[in-house]
């Protein structure tokens, strides 16, 4: 059966009755196309695997104002990309051509007083554009039958290490908690402001989240966890759902998160991403918090899709459709994924055996 883009059937998904539904939030890239292309199946097919059922919106400002922040950093190079929050950022290159992560020049690496926060020019988070523009951005994708997604990640703690620098912020939660607190406050502010602007745009899902764990265990622990991040994560669902009552929210991080997963349910956290195989099982996951999470990503991607052969790939795929998705459905998505040439090989094994699959 070919799988119609439906945002009814995601909606189950997402308050967790959707027994066996699967949906597909697609890997929009250049050589993803080319590959999905190179494979004999239909167009309506090859429609699915390049759009998939999800777009996502952002109300950011796109630049931050080089005048306003060359005081903090006036090594910025004019070559550098400067985010609304003032992290300067140049984005690398590995000898292959890949992506390999970003320098940074940090606006707050020599602010250590509360004092010479309180004149940072933090964003209005809400200034990136209109109201009615957002809505009418959301409307038309809804309309393509697209369930639609607000983009607020790096909601505190990542976007709090881009600002400082992660070894610093981590020393200034025990030498300076103070700071800390009025950092996270002023930055927790315009989060539930633009919470609240994506609600009233009528998004389906509100996308929050900071990478917080490594593959091995969190970065910060559970009791600061729950002192200094978990009440400014709140406060922005709180936010959302003061406009959206139920809206479902989706938290994003990297990495072994399974301890925090009960603290992220108790603030109304309704889908977790990308429930990384390699470090979250995602068989004991789904039997511990599928009534409560929508598992979202699930797709190995550092080991199986890196290295298997093409009979692993058909072998995880059918795992998933027959067992990840049963119960509460699922949610599919290949992220932090490298696309070299076995990488793309895989995908394409990935593909035809998802097809294959749902036309019997």
């Amino acid at each position: 059966m070919m799988p119609e883009r439906s945002r009814e059937r995601v909606a189950e998904i997402l308050q967790h009755r959707g027994d066996g539904c699967v949906a597909y939030d697609a890997l929009r890239a250049h050589d993803v196309f080319q590959a999905i292309d190179s494979l004999d199946l239909s167009d309506e097919w090859r429609a699915y695997f390049r759009e998939g059922e999800f777009r996502y919106v952002s109300a950011v400002p796109s630049e931050g104002n080089r005048a306003v922040f060359a005081e903090f950093m006036p090594d910025l190079p004019p070559e550098a990309k400067l985010s609304c929050w003032g992290v300067g950022s140049i984005a690398l290159r590995s000898v292959e051509g890949h992506h390999a992560g970003h320098k940074y020049w940090r606006p707050l690496g020599r602010i250590d007083s509360v004092q010479d926060l309180e004149s940072y020019p933090f964003p209005d988070l809400t200034a990136g554009r209109t109201l009615d523009d957002l809505r009418k951005e959301v409307d038309a994708h809804r309309r393509d039958g697209f369930t639609v997604i607000g983009q607020m990640s790096q909601t505190i703690f990542e976007t709090a290490c881009l600002m400082r620098g992660m070894d610093q912020l981590m020393i200034d939660f025990y030498e300076r908690p103070d700071y800390v607190d009025f950092l996270f406050a002023r930055m927790s502010e315009r989060r539930a402001a633009q919470a609240r602007m994506f609600a009233r745009a009528g998004v389906d899902v509100l996308r929050i989240g900071d990478d917080i764990a490594t593959q091995e265990a969190l970065m910060v622990g559970p009791a600061m966890y729950r002192e200094r991040i978990k009440p400014h994560h709140a406060a922005a669902i709180a936010a959302a759902r003061e406009v959206r009552p139920g809206l479902p929210v989706l938290y994003h991080s990297d990495g072994r998160l399974t301890e925090l997963l009960p603290d992220l349910i108790e603030i109304g956290v309704t889908a977790i991403n990308p429930v990384q195989p390699e470090c979250m099982d995602l068989m004991e996951t789904k039997q511990r918090f599928g009534d409560r999470l929508t598992l979202w990503g699930c797709m190995p991607v550092q080991s199986l899709y890196a290295h298997g052969s093409p009979d692993d790939i058909r072998r995880n795929t059918r795992l998933l459709l027959a067992q990840a998705a049963s119960g509460h459905g699922l949610i599919i998505q290949f992220i932090n994924i490298v696309l070299t040439p076995k990488v793309l090989a895989n995908l394409r094994v990935f593909f035809e055996e998802f097809a294959d699959i749902m036309k019997t």
